[in-house]
């Protein structure tokens, strides 16, 4: 008798790779206001730091997924990934110049352009495997590693740790971890191997699904990349609760990713993804209004709460509905979406500096309102 497959190992190891890389994202991104003052620089040209990641990802993104995924599989791909970006905020502080930030936000785009369509290429194939929804509690995964990120780095930012410290010591244990991805990683044998891989354009429905994901990923990168800025500057709040915007919207995301089964069970995905969206962004906008950081905060909650599912959701109804291979419809998703890194910092490091991070909170609300309409069209498609 053939020894039944344990998925829930493979679930479980690439569900921390999720949670690592976005512990060190958080981490370094409550840092901003350091990295400002370490290099330098203004928030336009932090901005472009963000900007190159973005491009870099998106060429990356496809020829990984065309060349490197079907050749050594997508968990090896996880574990040079990881090995690879572990020490890459201790070296934009260890060498605070800005030419060297430009690179290594260069390299750290082609590091997680390998990484993010060989995560949701696993994460697809174990749906597959087992008939369960995994997408929307896989997304947890992020949360969950920007919340203990966000935590740390406000309880150091407070106690005046040097980063440079910090940084390397979170270097060691990512470093060190990825050792545990060959033992629970998904084994090559059950990876999805397409061997020869072709470029294609994607259909009409799922180049605007990804032009959703990357709205999605422009705006929310106004509150990973920003929020710690806008929290002591804008909303004059003390330095040590500098990464609490975070901790409160990755709370509330994590909170409707447990959920999302059961909700889609009792409602359906247009009331989770689109419908809750509009609701969240709604409720946010007027305790911004108030500017009172303690509704704010309350504000994150249940905006995180109301636009969570939105991504996973996008992803399983592209996958529904493409005639592509899944790691190709991924890589068109996922590529495209990250171009939102490309245009998205760019435009907040400027209009920051003229009109004041509010006022991109305010925007981030009536971007997620449009997006949510759009998607709301897109599920009325039953072709792509």
């Amino acid at each position: 008798m053939a020894q039944e497959i344990n998925y829930n190992k493979f679930f479980l190891a690439a569900y921390s790779q999720g949670a690592i890389v976005m512990f060190l994202i958080s981490t370094y991104f409550v840092y901003t206001p350091i990295v400002l003052e370490s290099l330098k620089i203004t928030e336009t040209e932090f901005a472009l730091g963000i900007t190159v990641f973005g491009i870099t990802n998106i060429i990356i993104n496809q020829i990984a997924t065309r060349f490197l995924l079907p050749k050594i599989g997508t968990t090896n791909c996880l574990i040079i990934a990881r090995l690879s970006y572990a020490f890459i905020p201790f070296l934009i502080f260890y060498i605070p110049k800005y030419e060297v930030y430009i690179l290594l936000s260069i390299f750290w785009g082609a590091v997680v352009g390998i990484q993010a369509p060989s995560l949701f290429t696993q994460i697809a194939i174990l749906e597959s495997k087992t008939k369960k929804i995994l997408n929307p509690i896989f997304k947890s995964c992020f949360s969950v590693g920007s919340i203990f990120g966000a935590l740390l780095a406000s309880f150091c930012f407070g106690l005046k740790v040097d980063p440079k410290l910090l940084f390397a010591l979170i270097g060691v244990f990512i470093f060190l971890s990825s050792i545990s991805m060959f033992f629970f990683g998904l084994p090559k044998k059950l990876d999805y191997v397409d061997k020869a891989p072709s470029f294609s354009l994607p259909s009409k429905t799922i180049f605007l699904y990804a032009l959703v994901n990357m709205m999605i990923f422009a705006s929310i990168g106004i509150i990973l990349n920003w929020s710690s800025l806008w929290f002591i500057n804008d909303l004059l709040g003390p330095v040590y609760l500098a990464g609490f915007v975070l901790l409160f919207f990755n709370i509330g995301e994590i909170s409707a990713n447990i959920m999302a089964s059961k909700l889609i069970k009792i409602f359906n995905e247009k009331f989770v993804g689109p419908y809750l969206t509009i609701i969240g962004s709604v409720v946010l906008i007027f305790t911004i209004v108030s500017q009172n950081i303690y509704i704010i905060l309350i504000g994150m909650i249940i905006f995180g709460f109301s636009c969570s599912n939105m991504q996973p959701i996008i992803f399983r109804q592209a996958i529904k509905y493409s005639k592509d291979s899944i790691p190709k419809t991924i890589s068109h998703i996922s590529s495209i979406g990250f171009s939102g890194l490309v245009f998205g910092p760019a435009i907040v490091g400027f209009s920051a500096e003229k009109l004041g991070l509010t006022f991109n909170m305010y925007a981030l609300c009536f971007v997620f309102i449009s997006i949510s309409i759009l998607t709301v069209s897109l599920m009325r498609t039953e072709v792509a």
